[in-house]
């Protein structure tokens, strides 16, 4: 037993199922339960259409951002089983084996990027014992990535870094060649682009100045 609320859609994960001794899986590719990722959600949006921040795509390349949602996820939970009265003593997910998951899912998703949540559980029965998250590790603590993925993460929206340099100047008089352009000033700018990958749609944009 938790004894707390429920903090990520994953800690479904510790459910019982309808078959003794056996919980909800979330770290088997033929898992039936995988579903459930897509289906249910611990927070309460007044607009479930709407944008959120902090959101990291399954299929980023960027190792670094998901080791930072990895990292200090609780692992084990050691909830005390003979003295109820004394509180949980929970392992976090140390930064070295979070940097080593992470690193794993970017090389995954690769090749087989992922479409939906569900394809967590795909994800993490792949995941290889060199990374302190492998098959070699109770069922409990390897769904750690789901704990911590499941209410951070999303297919759907791709997210674009524009690197723009704008130059302004001006071309001798008569002068025909482009190469010849005389640059009299430039401004460095970062456009930052979310895509809806169904519709095309460009949903968020920010512009940010870069002084040099």
């Amino acid at each position: 037993m938790l004894n707390r609320p429920l903090r990520s859609v994953g800690e479904m994960g510790y459910a019982f199922r309808d078959q003794p001794f056996r919980t909800l899986s979330f770290s088997s590719a033929s898992s039936p339960d995988a579903g459930l990722l897509d289906l249910f959600s611990t927070n309460n949006y007044s607009d479930s259409s709407g944008m959120r921040g902090g959101v990291v795509n399954l299929n980023s390349r960027q190792a670094p951002a998901l080791a930072g949602v990895f990292t200090n996820t609780i692992r084990r939970e050691d909830t005390p089983r003979n003295n109820p009265g004394t509180s949980p003593s929970p392992s976090p997910l140390a930064s070295p084996t979070a940097n080593n998951v992470a690193a794993s899912l970017t090389l995954s998703t690769i090749t087989a990027p992922l479409v939906n949540r569900a394809g967590l559980a795909t994800l993490i029965e792949n995941v290889p014992n060199s990374t302190g998250l492998g098959p070699s590790v109770p069922k409990t603590q390897r769904e750690a990535i789901a704990r911590a993925l499941g209410e951070a993460d999303q297919t759907r929206t791709w997210n674009l870094l524009i690197d723009v340099i704008a130059q302004s100047g001006k071309y001798a008089p008569g002068e025909t060649n482009l190469a010849k352009f005389v640059v009299e000033g430039e401004q460095r700018y970062w456009v930052h682009v979310a895509i809806d990958r169904f519709t095309g749609r460009v949903i968020d944009k920010q512009i940010e100045v870069i002084n040099e």
